[in-house]
């Protein structure tokens, strides 16, 4: 049976024969090659949710295979590449080989490649996903770096493979030192963002670290911008109390007047799409203008960007983000996938990690957990901490049919598109039956956007084969665009 010993505290892959962590004396932990198998698993399954846009990738588009395959063949010739490296291939090596890629190679079939090299080209994996990176840019799916995401994988998954013996080769590690900075290299030659804030998907994160590059507003400008948001009647009514409470204070703090304490720490319930994030952001830069947050940034995560994937990890990346996040917000979207119940999760550690950053940093910094109602109370419940510091809720309701319409309306004017008559009267109707229709986890303004992405989509297809296409019907969605499939 495959196994590691992994420190719970800094998460290095230690002898097996320890019972501390010779790095740092921390308790260890025991891994065994499910945890990986699991890792490796939940990858492919985003790989081949992408594979959708596989005719998008000039690398492969011709040839008849899947994502998924050019992905474990590429990870296959680098574990190989690796085995190789001291000459040889372990029994040890050929199960991790085959464990984990779900193979029946034998020691014959890899010995084959004896004089096989990586050369310093990109694999065809890196190609294909650099290639889709840049497609989804024109839909506005900026958090997608696929790219970055494979050469995290490549890097975690080598780490336990070179490993695997309980003995690491110096011409092993050579190699993977030299490998992967070469990688490294030719993906930052290509614009390929590999800082840690990055969306990423193997392992999953949505650490979105925002900083600020736009212009200071004054304080009434961001009560305006509050306002001015379609529909969210209530929450504006409740933000702008909550607002007019936290200057009170503030005032009376300032002329020495005792105040009971008040938690600043808010629980955002609602569906998706319902404006959530947009509100912490412009709460954020108010906070600031009033003198409660020295930086008035947001930062913006979720479980992935908090939970590591091993033993140690969990503590790491939740305090990172923190730090990231002091002087400002942090806003932790669907934070009820932190409470857990599972013997082996980590969620609980990254749990006590913000509680105990909110009591050392409570004078300048503030969470808000976001989420589904219902699943946000059981969240609440599954720790005595968070319940007394989350007193403060406020409730996004679904947008309704007029609501969605002017949505939409919104999108076209930023992309200077108008809607002939036909065609506005289509959208009402539409939005019409979708709000009657809608279901308990409607997604609201993300409905929105997927459709608005769709009639884009087949305005192009109308105008592509066009030879003079004039800008007044670049500008103009027709009955037509809406009919799509």
């Amino acid at each position: 049976m495959l196994e590691w010993t992994i420190c719970k505290n800094c998460g290095k892959i230690i002898d097996n024969s320890k019972n501390t962590c010779s790095f740092c004396g921390s308790d260890v932990e025991k891994i065994q090659m499910d945890f990986l198998t699991t890792y490796l698993a939940e990858s492919m399954f985003i790989i081949k949710t992408l594979d959708v846009f596989k005719d998008q990738c000039p690398s492969i588009c011709d040839l008849d295979s899947n994502l998924e395959s050019i992905v474990l063949d590429d990870l296959f010739r680098w574990f190989s590449y690796l085995g190789l490296g001291d000459g040889k291939i372990t029994d040890n090596e050929l199960e991790f080989i085959n464990s984990l890629l779900n193979t029946s190679y034998l020691k014959e079939d890899i010995l084959n490649l004896t004089n096989f090299k990586l050369d310093d080209s990109l694999p065809l994996s890196f190609k294909c996903l650099h290639e889709i990176d840049l497609f989804t840019l024109d839909f506005n799916m900026s958090n997608v770096n696929s790219c970055y995401s494979l050469f995290e994988c490549y890097k975690f998954l080598a780490k336990f493979f070179i490993t695997v013996d309980n003995d690491l080769n110096e011409d092993v590690l050579e190699l993977y030192g030299s490998y992967i900075k070469n990688i490294e290299n030719q993906l930052i030659s290509n614009g390929v963002d590999l800082s840690p804030s990055s969306n990423v998907f193997i392992p999953p994160t949505k650490n979105s670290i925002e900083e600020e590059t736009e212009d200071v507003h004054s304080l009434d400008e961001y009560l305006e911008e509050l306002n001015r948001l379609i529909g969210l009647d209530n929450v504006k009514k409740d933000v702008n109390s909550l607002i007019n409470l936290v200057q009170i204070r503030k005032i009376r703090k300032e002329r020495g007047i005792k105040q009971p304490p008040m938690s600043l720490h808010l629980v955002f319930s609602g569906n998706p799409g319902t404006g959530k994030t947009t509100v912490a952001r412009i709460l954020s830069k108010i906070y600031h203008e009033i003198g409660l947050l020295s930086k008035g940034h947001l930062i913006e995560t979720d479980r992935s960007g908090l939970v590591g994937g091993y033993v140690g990890q969990t503590a790491i990346k939740t305090q990172e983000v923190i730090q990231s996040a002091l002087g400002g917000i942090l806003f932790i979207d669907e934070a009820y996938s932190l409470a857990s119940k599972s013997e082996n999760d980590y969620g609980a550690e990254a749990i006590d990690t913000i509680l105990k950053a909110m009591e050392d940093h409570r004078d300048d910094f503030i969470v808000i957990v976001a989420g589904y109602p219902a699943l946000m109370d059981n969240f609440l419940h599954s720790n005595p901490g968070l319940e007394s510091r989350f007193n403060k809720f406020i409730y996004f309701d679904d947008y309704d049919d007029k609501e969605l319409y002017k949505i939409f309306l919104l999108m076209c004017s930023d992309a200077n598109l108008v809607l002939e008559d036909a065609a506005d009267e289509y959208v009402k109707q539409y939005f019409k039956k979708m709000y009657e229709t809608k279901t308990d986890n409607f997604a609201n303004g993300r409905s929105v956007r997927n459709f608005f992405e769709e009639v884009i989509v087949a305005q192009a297809n109308r105008l592509a084969p066009k030879e003079n296409i004039a800008d007044e019907e670049l500008n103009t969605l027709t009955y037509e665009d809406f009919l799509v499939d």
